[in-house]
This record gives C-alpha cells, sequence and structure tokens, in this order.
C-alpha cells in the first residue's frame, strides 16, 4: 500500500505571513523627495541596484511597506487611504509604515485605518503634544513604535510610560526593547497620573 503524503497548501504571495520585522516583500520606498505633499513623493518607488526587486500585478505591488521617510509631509495626509489603496495588492495588510524625518505636528489619524500596522516610525517630526498618541490606541497589532526626536521627548519626560499606557502591546519603543521594568514602571505611574490618560485606559490601572 503506498504511503500517504501530508500535502503542503501553497500559500499565494499575497498572503505571506509577517512576523516582527520580516516582510515577505521589500518596501515601497519613496523617502528623500523633499515633498511637501503626499502627491510629490510618490513617484515610481526607488529600488537598490543590488536590492530585492518589486513585484508587481497590473498596476499595483506586492508589499506590506511605505516608506515616506526624509520628506517634507506634514497635515492629515488625507489622501494617504487612497494612494494605499491603489498602489498595494492588498492594501489591508499593510504592516510597516516610516514617516520618519518630516515636518509633522500632529499624527494623521489615517494611520488607524490600516488595522494591520505593525511598526510605525514617526521620530524625528514637530509633534509638541503628547495627547496626540492617543490617536494609535485602535492599532492592536502595532509592536514597534518611533517618536524620540520630536518635541514632546523634552517637553514629556515621562513619555515612555504614558505611551506603554496607551499601547501596553508594544515590544518596542523608539528602538528600545519594552522591559518587563518598563511595564511594571508604566503601570505605577499610569495608576498615580490617570487624570492624563484617556478614560478608556483606567480601567486597566489599579
Amino acid at each position: 500500500m503506498a504511503s500517504t503524503m501530508n500535502s503542503k497548501r501553497v500559500v499565494p504571495p499575497s498572503e505571506k505571513r509577517i512576523d516582527n520585522h520580516a516582510q515577505s516583500y521589500p518596501p515601497l520606498d519613496y523617502s528623500f523627495h523633499n515633498a511637501q505633499h503626499l502627491e510629490d513623493a510618490v513617484v515610481e518607488p526607488r529600488m537598490l541596484s543590488n536590492g530585492p526587486k518589486l513585484l508587481k500585478e497590473g498596476d499595483r505591488y506586492h508589499s506590506y511597506g511605505i516608506n515616506l521617510n526624509h520628506n517634507a509631509l506634514h497635515g492629515p495626509l488625507e489622501t494617504f487611504p487612497e494612494f494605499v489603496r491603489s498602489i498595494l495588492v492588498n492594501p489591508n495588510a499593510l504592516s510597516t509604515l516610516d514617516l520618519s524625518f518630516n515636518v509633522f505636528t500632529e499624527i494623521p489619524s489615517v494611520v488607524t485605518q490600516f488595522s494591520a500596522l505593525k511598526c510605525f516610525y514617526f521620530h524625528k517630526n514637530m509633534v509638541s503634544d503628547m495627547t496626540e498618541v492617543q490617536k494609535l490606541a485602535p492599532l492592536k497589532q502595532l509592536k514597534y513604535l518611533t517618536l524620540h526626536g520630536n518635541p514632546i521627548e523634552i517637553t514629556v519626560p515621562f513619555l515612555r510610560s504614558y505611551a506603554l499606557c496607551l499601547l501596553p502591546g508594544l515590544r518596542s519603543l523608539n528602538c528600545t526593547p519594552v522591559t518587563k521594568g518598563d511595564r511594571k514602571t508604566s503601570e505605577v505611574w499610569g495608576g498615580m497620573n490617570k487624570n492624563l490618560l484617556p478614560r478608556y485606559t483606567n480601567k486597566n490601572l489599579k
């Protein structure tokens, strides 16, 4: 009797899983255009001569990441969701977004439309209001966040504890792994500063 072989399901490229920073496809790179508006930055994505090639399907790309760093972007970025839908084969799978080194004074609320976002790089911007971080609370899959180099890094000495109270699922904040000590400190800080936190976080604090 012939032995039975375990058949393995072939996973389509667009369904390949992203774990932490590992990606099946390279990110779309629109950095270093000095663009003030999204439309000025999103020309053809940059490709490294010795890097992995971008895989295209029709007019859209197989990718899970978008780099818009080192531009001069600002404001609510209202056209970003439409852009993502037009450029990615699977826009709902966007997991990495780099908006670092721009001139944002606020975190664009539109980023929360992408619930699969795991990595959000927002360092070296111009955010001075710590409550802007609250906008990221709906992103339950968010694991990696950078905020350093914003004015709030200097004006809010308790920023790490504040961010961890709002985003308890983070594994890394400002390129530094989140430790058990960090979580304990944020829990104690949150319990003593409930007035600085939105109501929905207070039920998790003693």
